[in-house]
């Protein structure tokens, strides 16, 4: 039988730094149960792996209510969806990431080059910010002078602020992307928003409204997964030393200790879905209306599909982590994120083979699982 809790979610400090035994005890309750949370209210919570898979991928969900506003294309659902991920792959591809990568590879060096290495540093706010900035802001043909700026405009987004600031900061987000959209119209470039642009202007059909939403989830969402894993998967490797030093000593295992980042502390805790309809799976009836919260913390220590899910692994091997979602949603800058966090942990493991902790850090306490700071010492 379903197991019909109605709980309220913790949300205190520990429980924000250390969620994990929480997820624990509600997977043992059953595959999904009812919890109080302070930011969507009464909603389904499923932490178990196979369930969240199955969700994740039915269409009977959506991200969004009817009464949600304008449509974020993102978040639409088919077959507006499929038209929309299908311009923006067109223009986000393969080939675009790869050419980056010496280039990143370069940013990375010059931003290690500019940290102290005799005092504490907060490796999130000088290195784990600023470089998936610099990279968005380039694949969408923003100018280096302002990556500081579009850091300020969407920030506060990102760390989850009361929800007038959010409505303030959209707004000031917004008015930027236009102004970059009015730019590549007068000056396009090889830049993502300039191919988003022609695909629209040669009869794909992007709207102006999709195509400024686009640009909003893109330079803000399309750094936060990055910042976050990188800020994440430095701490995690720290408060591990058997792992740090295993990686120092073979780094060709960067690409599977990245995807066991992911998995073991995703950069966002969990997802929400709409029901558009009756959901019945199993003896679970999900009423149209509910939602359904998936956690990804909790299905990617789900013991059931990870063996030993608590603890860090770089060599785990398979990994099929549900970090970047799945089905339709499945984050489609993916390939840029892993080859980011790829180069930017690589290089500061090998540069800095004396890396380690300097304090305690902060966890936010929202939707995206990140830390406020990230104190580290470089040198000995």
């Amino acid at each position: 039988m379903t197991t019909v809790l109605k709980v309220p979610l913790e949300e205190s400090p520990v429980a924000v730094a250390d969620p994990y035994p929480g997820l624990d005890r509600l997977r043992a309750a059953g595959p999904a149960v009812r919890v109080q949370t302070t930011f969507m209210g009464e909603v389904w919570l499923v932490t178990r792996y196979d369930l969240a898979r199955e969700l994740l991928a039915d269409l009977r969900f959506s991200r969004r209510r009817d009464d949600d506003g304008p449509v974020a294309a993102v978040d639409s659902d088919p077959p507006d969806h499929t038209r929309i991920r299908r311009l923006v792959r067109k223009a986000f591809t393969q080939r675009r990431i790869e050419e980056l990568r010496a280039w990143v590879q370069e940013l990375v060096d010059g931003m290690l080059d500019g940290l102290e290495t005799d005092r504490p540093v907060d490796l999130l706010d000088r290195f784990a910010y600023p470089l998936p900035i610099a990279v968005i802001c380039e694949m969408l043909g923003a100018p280096a002078k302002d990556r500081a700026d579009v850091r300020a405009r969407t920030e506060k987004i990102l760390a989850g602020e009361v929800e007038e600031n959010r409505e303030e900061v959209y707004e000031r987000t917004r008015q930027y992307i236009e102004s970059l959209i009015a730019e590549k119209r007068r000056r396009p470039g090889d830049d993502l928003m300039s191919a988003l642009i022609a695909a629209r202007d040669g009869g794909e059909q992007l709207s102006e409204p999709e195509l400024v939403e686009l640009g909003i989830a893109l330079i803000a969402a399309g750094y936060a997964t990055t910042t976050n894993l990188i800020g994440n998967g430095v701490h995690a490797l720290l408060s591990h030393p058997d792992q740090h030093e295993l990686l120092k000593r073979r780094p060709e295992l960067i690409g599977s200790a990245v995807e066991e980042f992911l998995r073991f502390e995703s950069s966002f805790s969990a997802a929400g879905q709409i029901a558009r309809e009756d959901v019945r799976i199993g003896d679970l009836l999900i009423r149209e209306g509910d939602v359904v919260l998936i956690s990804f913390c909790g299905a990617n220590r789900d013991p059931a599909k990870f063996t030993d899910p608590g603890r860090l692994d770089i060599t785990r091997d398979p990994n099929p982590h549900l970090a970047f979602s799945h089905g339709i949603h499945h984050c489609l800058g993916a390939p840029l994120a892993r080859m980011e966090a790829q180069v930017a942990i690589s290089t500061l493991i090998r540069r800095f083979p004396d890396l380690r902790l300097a304090g305690p850090v902060r966890w936010r306490e929202n939707i995206m699982r990140g830390l406020h700071d990230l104190p580290v010492l470089l040198g000995d």
